[in-house]
């Protein structure tokens, strides 16, 4: 068993002490590896750059020798001992859904990012000993803490998996949804209203197990940290999930709650969709480098889809919201002209490239937000075909059952044969246009649709510079806006001078402020031709825009149609789970 110890000292220099106890089974040399990653986040990471004082001794305390072979990766040279115990500090202080915080209020540990492993050894017993915890605190998250404050997990990776919360002030619930526990634990400043969320929660939380007849573990835990400040981030694990969303004030507010719903029905999935249905090039996953697929389609942007669906099938959403959360997605991807030159099988692919940077303009798409579009007209179009007799729950349903089951990672391959096989024909074609290929989603978003008495709908943007001169600009504050963040192809902007990053300062001769902006100038201009004055790298410029026959950056909405008949009025039931 390889013994992990936190210790707690001065947490406003935000260190944990940490120690490693190996029993060197005679082993002259250890190969001591850091994760160079985190499940659930696809890209590389330096957890290593939060590493100080490292050293190593022999169970009478002499120091060995130990050194870098790579930035992450130590080896020790043993000497013939029986036990090393590797000593080093940690810097936490990145409070988010996946990283390691410790301050004068808590401790927030995400193992995978702080502790240490040995390769050929992942698979043994892990204990974690946290010392110096206050008495006063509480710990939430999926391992069984002690009256000791000591746990102990089946793996390295059962470890990593296993996130938690240490601290005096968690708002907290438990509920039951069948056979499984459930438990809510809440950091910050938020007053949650328990009589509307319990049951919201224990409706979609029945909703997802439902759909697979099962929950991978006994019990689940909701952790929540709640900043004072706008923050929207989720990481998944098998047995809990981490969601850091703020300003926490905002949790009661109609938009604020639909929001947090919709990430924790997301995370939730998740403990079904890559936690145990993994694609094969992440079973089992490899801490030490980049694990690349091209299934993050399915991943993410399946899970993206019934993170939101299953809200609206145990009505927890209504259609409107729904529908409107479902519009934005559209819009953002159809917006990205990244669409236009990368797949999104290759999106997955490319995540490790530069992750969730925003990366050269119009380079890459994001696969959360295609992957949800092609998941719904996959759904959509399976129950046309087979007249609502199979659909994409089926598959998630046969991927559990076949793949994490039995232990196993499927292949793009497996799931396109599934998806065939349930559907009656060979979806091949749709692959090959909207997973391997690069056609508008839109228009076949739009026939889907149809199917369930909807249909997609699009206007005008009422921002004149996005509608006829096809630019968007970073509307921050005062100092930032007027700053030029999107440009469309083929528009009068890109066919101008005009660059991302410009700042405008004067249109028509008419110098901008924060009274007077640049949409309202516009607006009141009749001849369609607009000389724009702006700062490149200090440099003053200028550049003449024309208005053409072509419109930009349109809104995009989804509704259901008043003229929708009986038949569609019924497939819409049995897919929304209520009424048309």
């Amino acid at each position: 068993m390889i013994q992990y110890s936190i210790t707690l000292n001065q947490p406003e220099k935000h260190y944990i002490d940490i120690s490693v106890k190996i029993d060197t089974k005679g082993s002259e040399k250890l190969n001591i590896q850091l994760p160079a990653w985190r499940p659930g986040r696809y890209e590389l990471a330096n957890f290593a750059q939060n590493i100080r004082k490292w050293y190593a001794v022999d169970e009478k305390g002499t120091e060995l020798s130990s050194y870098k072979i790579k930035k992450d990766c130590w080896v020790i040279e043993t000497g013939g001992c029986i036990e090393v115990s590797i000593k080093y500090d940690y810097y936490s202080n990145l409070l988010d859904a996946g990283n390691t915080y410790f301050n004068e209020n808590q401790l927030y540990v995400n193992p995978v990012n702080c502790l240490v492993y040995i390769q050929e050894r992942i698979n043994e017993p892990c204990e974690i000993q946290l010392t110096n915890l206050p008495e006063n605190y509480t710990i939430a998250g999926s391992l069984s803490f002690d009256s000791g404050h000591k746990a102990v997990a089946r793996d390295f990776h059962a470890l990593a998996d296993s996130p938690f919360i240490a601290c005096t002030d968690f708002k907290f619930r438990k509920y039951i949804v069948g056979n499984y526990n459930f438990s809510i634990s809440i950091v910050g400043n938020a007053h949650p209203d328990w009589e509307k969320m319990i049951p919201d929660f224990q409706a979609f939380c029945t909703q997802q197990i439902d759909l697979f007849g099962e929950l991978p573990v006994k019990d689940y835990h909701f952790l929540y940290q709640m900043p004072d400040y706008k923050y929207y981030h989720g990481v998944e694990h098998l047995a809990s999930n981490v969601v850091c969303i703020g300003p926490a004030e905002s949790l009661n507010t109609d938009e604020f709650y639909a929001d947090f719903m919709g990430i924790s029905s997301h995370e939730l999935f998740h403990s079904w969709n890559v936690k145990s249905i993994r694609p094969v090039e992440m079973y089992p996953y490899d801490y030490s480098k980049e694990n690349y697929t091209p299934l993050n389609y399915v991943t993410e942007g399946v899970t993206s889809y019934y993170g939101d669906y299953i809200l609206l099938r145990s009505a927890v959403y209504t259609w409107e919201v729904y529908f409107a959360k479902a519009a934005r997605t559209v819009e953002r991807h159809q917006h990205n002209f990244g669409k236009l030159y990368q797949t999104l099988s290759e999106a997955s692919m490319d995540a490790w490239i530069d992750g969730y940077k925003t990366g050269a303009p119009d380079r890459k798409i994001s696969f959360y937000q295609k992957g949800m579009i092609v998941a719904w007209m996959l759904d959509l179009n399976m129950r046309r075909d087979t007249n609502n007799s199979q659909s994409l729950d089926s598959v998630m349903r046969i991927l559990y059952r076949e793949f994490a089951k039995k232990d196993k990672g499927y292949s793009e391959a497996d799931y396109l044969h599934i998806v065939s096989s349930i559907a009656g024909k060979d979806y091949r074609a749709f692959f090959e246009k909207y997973v391997w290929g690069l056609d508008d989603v839109a228009p076949a978003l739009h026939e889907a649709l149809n199917y369930i008495g909807c249909e997609l709908n699009r206007r005008p943007s009422a921002l004149h510079f996005e509608d006829w001169f096809g630019f968007r600009l970073l509307e921050v504050d005062t100092v930032n806006s007027n700053v030029i963040t999107h440009i469309a192809p083929d528009s009068p902007a890109e066919r101008s001078r005009l660059s991302i990053g410009d700042k405008i300062i004067a249109v028509n001769g008419i110098s901008l402020d924060a009274v007077l902006n640049l949409n309202e100038v516009l607006r009141e201009d009749k001849t369609g031709i607009a000389d724009i004055s702006f700062t490149r790298n200090r440099e003053l410029l200028s550049a003449k825009l024309e208005k053409g026959p072509n419109r930009y950056y349109p809104v995009y909405q989804i509704f259901k149609k008043a003229e929708a008949d009986d038949a569609q009025k019924g497939n819409y039931k049995l897919w929304a789970n209520q009424e048309f």
